[in-house]
């Protein structure tokens, strides 16, 4: 309860998170805007530079044009060339005032040690400028850089003083200097007007998100607050043992499961601590779960006793971690109630160390599964000595019966679970195969890693082989050894489904012994016994592999003709039977002329149900029957057989 109180306490600092939301929102929007402003700034300034210096190369290249041509205009004149291209320039740049509201081009030549400028320039006369010293001056560095042979733009102090962006080259031919300039106020002039846009944008979000969190932030917590009484709730009806410790080992919180357990109160529980209902003889054990718990953030699952609170031990399974709520570390813990499972481990060493002494074959391997011991049924059922068998992997037993990914399915299960239990085929030093029931376990040591395997198995062959008969005699007639009527019912119904899918017919035929009462009366039932056990001997060699012969009891014997081409083909087939059944037979001294009967149905003219195929060839045999010559018929459905 200590802790569902702290969480309590943590639901109303949550109560203030929407406001914190804000604070943080609000700082995210002047970010994230003021980024944004910088961002573009610094692309209209590269954008802004580009063009100057664009400008300013197109002009050096126009003067040198002008140059080029006046030299060539006046190669053998004394005028001095120099100045009719200023002359030129300067009738040019009064069409020019500039770009901008401060941009402007500047020319200028060193004189004296000093910077003349040449132009008119858009804030000041010409006439008025007064020259820049090279040396003792800072003004007009870009046209002391074009001076200076050098190309290029930077922000830098023109001749008036002011800051300005500009891009300059020399005009070499002339030993000029050209600059494109404009005023860094002019440039960032339309960022500040859109930053103060940007701060209103802002003001406006954060208000109208303040609003939108206020309006539906609420809604959310209570639906956190609905989950945190879920959650108590799930923890309270858990069926097993909760419960939270601080590392003193004190009782935070607990659910109904474990006061079930232990038969305290709550009130009594959490004025325990955790060694009040640990008996001491778990000390040690208990120091290195919590030694795991602080080195992997959680421990277990191990086992151990409660004390209840009547006094009596109560086997648990404990597992757990570290949890962290409001700054502090508990130590969430689940408890279960293991008696019973406890007690069956109990059952199985007892019942281990009988089997000690048992008739099974023991076979014992390393970890990396090399045989180390063997008891001596396993010899007296193997047929290998200890001496042939020692350091070798049991894949020798491995008979072949079974493939690789049916090993592979075991040693999985084996890693997964610790054992496998099931049937094997192996077989014998001698060659002979036979069958085991195993069970392969691996055993760990006290650090749970793989120490060996134990595999103990019994001789089951004898046993799979009785199986076998029995699973015979259930499906088949004792005497003739061929089906019986459960068989042959379970084959017709999949002979069904057969044709039903390939689309072809089949026929039933039903058979009876004409006068084998007469028979069993007048010679014995040891002469009745030898006859159909011959009859059944010439049905089998009258059909297909494919086909089924069934004895159904008595003198009654079924076959189904599996994919006959025609109802014609099945008669074939019945009257090929009566002939063969006909032959003379002889038992003793005694010479029998069997006679039998036969009805035929077929599918699906006559039905698609067995039972009913069935018994529509029964009736057709008894119209065959009547007629006492060994016969066959075939069932019509518009005749009347009652």
């Amino acid at each position: 309860m200590k802790r569902y109180t702290q969480s309590k306490e943590s639901y109303q600092k949550l109560l203030k998170a929407p406001y914190q939301l804000i604070g943080v929102m609000t700082f995210i929007v002047v970010l994230i805007t003021t980024i944004s402003i910088y961002r573009l700034y610094n692309i209209g300034f590269e954008q802004q530079k580009k063009r100057l210096t664009e400008a300013v190369q197109s002009q050096a290249v126009m003067i040198n044009s002008i140059v080029e041509h006046a030299i060539h205009d006046h190669i053998n004149s004394k005028i001095d060339i120099e100045e009719e291209v200023l002359e030129g320039l300067m009738n040019a740049h009064k069409q020019f005032v500039g770009f901008g509201e401060t941009g402007e081009y500047t020319l200028a030549k060193l004189n004296e040690g000093k910077i003349h400028f040449l132009l008119r320039h858009r804030h000041t006369e010409v006439d008025t400028m007064e020259d820049v010293s090279v040396e003792h001056s800072q003004l007009a560095e870009p046209m002391r850089r074009a001076l200076n042979g050098e190309i290029g733009a930077f922000i830098g102090t023109d001749y008036r003083g002011a800051t300005v962006l500009a891009a300059y080259t020399p005009i070499k031919r002339l030993g000029w200097g050209i600059v494109a300039k404009i005023d860094i106020s002019e440039i960032r002039a339309p960022y500040i007007e859109e930053t103060l846009y940007g701060i209103v944008g802002a003001v406006f979000i954060i208000l109208f998100g303040s609003m939108v969190i206020v309006r539906f932030i609420h809604p959310l917590i209570q639906e956190i607050d609905n989950a945190r009484e879920y959650n108590r709730m799930l923890f309270n009806e858990s069926p097993i043992g909760l419960a939270f410790t601080d590392f003193e080992g004190h009782m935070v919180d607990v659910n109904s499961a474990l006061l079930k357990l232990t038969g305290y109160t709550e009130d009594e529980f959490l004025n325990l601590s955790y060694w009040d209902i640990t008996p001491q003889k778990y000390e040690h054990q208990e120091e290195e779960q919590l030694h795991k718990l602080l080195l992997e953030k959680c421990y277990g699952p191990y086992e151990k006793e409660y004390i209840h609170k009547d006094g009596h031990l109560i086997n648990v399974r404990l597992s757990g971690c570290l949890i962290e709520q409001g700054g502090r570390i508990y130590i969430s813990s689940s408890i279960e109630d293991i008696t019973e499972y406890v007690h069956n481990i109990r059952a199985l060493k007892e019942a281990a160390l009988v089997f000690e002494n048992t008739h099974e074959g023991i076979l014992i391997t390393d970890e990396n599964v090399k045989v180390v011991r063997i008891n001596s049924p396993f010899t007296k059922i193997t047929g290998y000595t200890f001496d042939e068998v020692v350091g070798l992997n049991p894949n020798f037993l491995q008979s072949g019966a079974h493939d690789e990914a049916f090993y592979k399915n075991i040693w999985d299960i084996i890693q997964k679970n610790g054992s496998w239990y099931g049937e094997l085929n192996d077989r014998r030093k001698n060659g002979e195969y036979f069958a085991t029931m195993q069970s392969i376990t691996a055993i760990k040591d006290e650090n749970n890693k793989i120490s060996g395997y134990v595999s103990v198995f019994s001789d089951i062959s004898e046993r799979k082989t009785y199986e076998f008969k029995l699973l015979h005699l259930a499906s088949h007639d004792a005497l003739t050894s061929l089906p019986n009527r459960t068989h042959f019912h379970d084959n017709l119904r999949n002979a069904i489904q057969n044709a039903k899918r390939n689309k072809y017919k089949i026929a039933v035929l039903f058979l009876d012994l004409n006068d084998f009462k007469k028979v069993n009366d007048t010679l014995g039932h040891e002469v009745g016994d030898a006859l159909l056990k011959e009859v059944s001997s010439r049905l089998k060699e009258s059909l297909r592999g494919a086909d089924t012969v069934a004895r159904l009891g008595g003198d009654e014997f079924a076959i189904v003709l599996h994919e006959i081409k025609s109802v014609d083909n099945a008669v074939e087939v019945a009257q090929k039977i009566i002939q063969k059944v006909s032959e003379p037979f002889k038992v003793g001294e005694t010479i029998l002329i069997p006679s039998i009967s036969i009805g035929i149905s077929i599918y699906p003219e006559h039905s698609d149900d067995g039972d009913k195929l069935l018994k529509f060839a029964d009736k057709a045999m008894y119209v065959a029957k009547q007629r006492k010559n060994g016969t066959c018929e075939l069932f019509d459905l518009n005749k009347n057989y009652e």
